[in-house]
């Protein structure tokens, strides 16, 4: 019970978001509902039809909000959006808005329009005087309960002004019976079609008795209250889940980078220590490479010289000179050739290999 006192305390202000369509963010105009009770205006989920749904396949469409299917077999999906239910709450909650304002005219003088007084709520229209005063009189309407909307506030109940509302098979009929059976609201047609074999079928108004308070209406609303609340830590976990999947990518972000960092130094360090032992290795190699060619020059020189000697002996000098230079020679050349015989396994071609283990 304590569930229906909250209700109760708030005020249409307080439903003023339910009166706005989540397409043209504007005050709904003919509003008209899916099955997951979503509401759009009539023109507005007809563009959205129009727009979305596949020429090739024009089975239903999805809502725009939870993206639920909405399965219809008309074939031309421009008359959906007429053949979708129009929401009777939703408009009674701007009708009543619109009675809070000051200007408020009658909705039924033709020409000048005169300021509302009285509200029908079984025609749901509002009266000038002159209006009321035949509305009183007709035989038709002479029942109709008229209230005096200076006594209209916020916060009074829907249902103390709407006294009727429609049939969604039959929208020219207003609802008159419930059956238990089914738990389902029809007009006399429903109850005559579709219902005439169940045994609990009620009136309307014996079924609405007391329903704010029932304890269906608090087991609903509890457990729609249940299952927001369920469903706001799912999606609580859901955020936090996200929240901590892109710090965990982040983190694992800059340990990518902090890894790369550190093989480059290991790689610069290692590349420097390679350089090293290269710079080292072609130090010693080209010094000892000069030493050697320093040697071989000076061996070469000296071979040389006496085959200058010799040759400037065979054709310039005398044949003893020849014979004394020929021996001098041959004494020398023996070690002249052990000394070069020493570079001959040195002299190959020479190579560096370079390899990782």
């Amino acid at each position: 019970m304590a569930m229906s006192a909250e209700v109760k305390g708030e005020t249409l202000k307080d439903f003023d978001y339910l009166l706005t369509c989540t397409i043209c963010l504007e005050i709904f105009k003919e509003p008209k509902y899916l099955p997951c009770l979503h509401t759009f205006c009539k023109s507005c989920i007809n563009t959205y039809i129009v727009s979305t749904v596949k020429d090739n396949d024009p089975s239903g469409f999805k809502c725009p909000v939870c993206r639920r299917s909405v399965p219809l077999d008309d074939e031309k999906p421009d008359t959906w959006a007429n053949n979708l239910p129009g929401n009777h709450f939703i408009v009674s909650l701007i009708d009543k808005r619109e009675l809070q304002k000051p200007d408020k005219l009658c909705d039924t003088c033709e020409q000048d329009k005169q300021k509302a007084i009285s509200f029908c709520t079984v025609c749901e229209e509002a009266y000038c005087e002159s209006c009321r005063k035949g509305h009183t009189i007709y035989k038709m309407s002479r029942s109709h309960k008229l209230v005096p909307i200076k006594d209209i506030n916020l916060d009074t109940s829907v249902s103390g002004l709407y006294a009727h509302v429609t049939c969604k098979e039959h929208p020219d009929k207003t609802i008159d019976v419930y059956c238990q059976d089914h738990s389902k609201p029809c007009c006399t047609v429903c109850a005559t079609v579709h219902h005439r074999k169940c045994e609990q079928v009620v009136t309307i108004d014996k079924a609405v008795i007391g329903i704010k308070e029932s304890e269906k209406a608090i087991h609903l609303m509890t457990k729609l209250t249940e299952t927001s609340n369920t469903l706001g830590n799912v999606l609580q976990n859901h955020k936090t889940n996200k929240e901590n999947f892109e710090h965990g990518i982040e983190t694992v972000l800059q340990e990518i980078s902090r890894l790369r960092e550190n093989v480059c130094k290991h790689l610069n360090k290692l590349e420097q220590k390679l350089r090293n032992e290269a710079n080292s290795k072609r130090k010693e190699k080209v010094f000892k490479f000069d030493d050697e060619t320093t040697d071989l020059s000076s061996l070469k020189n000296t071979v040389d010289n006496w085959k200058s000697l010799l040759e400037a002996c065979i054709s310039q000098g005398s044949e003893i000179q020849c014979l004394v230079k020929m021996d001098e020679i041959l004494n020398n050349l023996p070690q002249t050739e052990n000394a070069f015989l020493n570079y001959l396994p040195q002299t190959e071609n020479a190579f560096l290999n370079f390899y990782v283990k």
